[in-house]
């Protein structure tokens, strides 16, 4: 098959959980013999243009590099550069790419699309009010054009199915249980094994990050809180949460690949405050890492956590205040919970099985357009 991705900021991952979907599925379905061809965005190309990835293509195109318009841009010069290729099918990533699907029908010249949705958008914090109308819109508009739906939980699922009566494919994310060896990046931080607090995510207020910083300052801990994660765009809202005074509190930027991992592993707590969830690959990585996590009692994060990690009131901070405590008090029950936690990603998730679904889907949609141009011929 020849396979399009887009939506995203490009390979290597190195911003986000959509990213890092794309790099282990479409590595597999290019391992498995397929093309696979992924869109990246010239201000995130870490390789200078470098043309193959792990047995994909790279094509590096330009975007207006602002919050509201860096997605639907470079998908835009996406599917103009189509026209001078030939997919089979598309993989798009973000729900708001909906919006462009009546081009894509011209400019795919017959191309199938396959839409990855992780959650209402428009619920966001991060998002300003014209760009949380267009997600808005963008769902009707997935519901009516697209080929196939991917859901990557139960409430996006329910979602499609209550509110635009169509039915969508349940697929969520993976992770690598293979564990880092190395330690030199604690070594490189200043930071010794399971005596750390870590967030990984993104400075956006959809993340949480600001209550994970309220909690935190009034806790009574000799452990360091340790943030992984920026943002490529001027913000207020970094700006204020990064402000703290407490000097406990250290972050790093962006931290990628191995030197990731190897803080994620050996992390004591992991703390997931997000105000708004889909599937999210940072929590499946952490849990099939062993951690301990403190979640916000979303139903997506729900759904994944289950009973490996305990849950506070989305926002709360007193009340993640209070969680982290409790474990920081209960050694014994870190560990269950860390146990649980890679035991379940061992039971219920894999990356070969996600790009084995995606591969299925994908020839579903193939398999379909050549009935149809048989039925047509005839």
């Amino acid at each position: 098959m020849r396979i399009g991705m887009l939506g995203i900021r490009g390979i290597p991952a190195n911003f986000g959980g959509s990213e890092t979907a794309v790099e282990e599925i479409g590595a597999r379905l290019a391992e498995r013999g397929h093309h696979v061809t992924v869109y990246c965005r010239r201000h995130r190309d870490s390789l200078r243009g470098q043309a193959r990835y792990k047995g994909m293509e790279r094509i590096i195109l330009p975007s207006l590099n602002t919050l509201n318009l860096d997605l639907l841009s470079h998908s835009f010069l996406a599917l103009l550069d189509m026209l001078r290729r030939q997919f089979d099918v598309v993989h798009f990533h973000g729900v708001g790419n909906a919006l462009l699907f009546p081009m894509f029908k011209v400019t795919g010249r017959g191309a199938k699309s396959l839409l990855i949705v992780d959650g209402p958008d428009w619920q966001r914090p991060k998002w300003g009010k014209a760009a949380r109308l267009a997600f808005r819109a963008s769902f009707p508009a997935a519901a009516r054009f697209a080929d196939e739906i991917i859901s990557d939980n139960v409430q996006v699922q329910e979602l499609f199915r209550s509110a635009y009566h169509r039915e969508t494919a349940l697929v969520g994310y993976g992770a690598d249980l293979v564990l880092p060896l190395s330690r030199a990046t604690l070594a490189q931080y200043g930071l010794e094994p399971n005596k750390y607090i870590l967030q990984v995510a993104a400075l956006v207020p959809d993340k949480g990050v600001h209550t994970l910083v309220e909690a935190y300052e009034k806790l009574e801990t000799d452990l360091p809180l340790v943030i992984v994660g920026d943002t490529p765009y001027l913000s207020e809202y970094k700006a204020r949460v990064t402000s703290t005074r407490d000097p406990r509190i250290r972050f790093l930027g962006y931290v990628y690949g191995a030197a990731y991992r190897e803080l994620l592993a050996n992390s004591y707590l992991y703390i997931h405050p997000l105000l708004i969830d889909g599937t999210s690959p940072a929590l499946l990585q952490a849990m099939a890492y062993g951690c301990c996590i403190i979640g916000s009692d979303l139903p997506e994060i729900d759904g994944t956590l289950a009973d490996a990690g305990p849950r506070f009131p989305v926002g709360d901070a007193n009340a993640l205040r209070a969680e982290m405590a409790r474990m920081l008090a209960q050694p014994d029950q870190v560990q269950l919970y860390k146990h649980k936690a890679r035991q379940r990603i061992i039971e219920y998730f894999s990356w070969d099985r996600v790009a084995d679904a995606y591969e299925q889907l994908s020839a579903k949609l193939i398999l379909a357009r050549g009935q149809v141009q048989l039925g047509e011929s005839l």
